[in-house]
């Protein structure tokens, strides 16, 4: 039951953070960018058993990233709607707000490993962005035939 709630409150942030937007002007975007946000923070919480955060991160950010592209060309819209608003639930807000707290603090440690993490965690989130858009325009290519054969 906690994990509906934490999903729906997932939804809700992202449908709140459409607004930050603009999207608003066009609701269907917001609701399925909110939507995709709440399906990837269920997958990040269903892989807790991995108990490794930056794998748990790449997956539901993969995920995220490629219905979000999948919606883009269904719809006609650019992708990045969709990743922006969805990818919320999955940034690491406390992990930046804590590096800043240790850094002005002066505990040295805890910042370096709190930073290490975050940014662990942040390039996860641009991995699975960068591997969902990178394969879709590869197989873009394959199914259009617009590669070169070696002789």
């Amino acid at each position: 039951m906690t994990i509906f709630i934490h999903c729906l409150a997932a939804f809700f942030g992202c449908l709140g953070f459409s607004f930050i937007f603009r999207v608003f002007k066009n609701m269907h975007f917001a609701f399925i960018g909110s939507g995709l946000g709440a399906l990837g923070y269920f997958i990040y919480v269903c892989l807790d058993f991995t108990n490794n955060v930056y794998l748990q991160t790449f997956i539901g950010m993969l995920v995220v990233a490629l219905l979000s592209e999948m919606f883009a060309r269904i719809l006609k819209a650019p992708a990045t709607i969709f990743i922006v608003i969805g990818c919320f639930p999955l940034v690491p807000g406390s992990g930046i707000y804590n590096t800043m707290f240790y850094a002005v603090q002066g505990y040295d440690i805890l910042f370096i490993s709190s930073l290490l993490q975050t940014l662990g965690i942040s390039m996860s989130i641009a991995l699975g962005i960068l591997i969902s858009s990178t394969s879709l325009q590869v197989y873009k290519r394959i199914k259009n035939h617009e590669f070169e054969k070696s002789e």
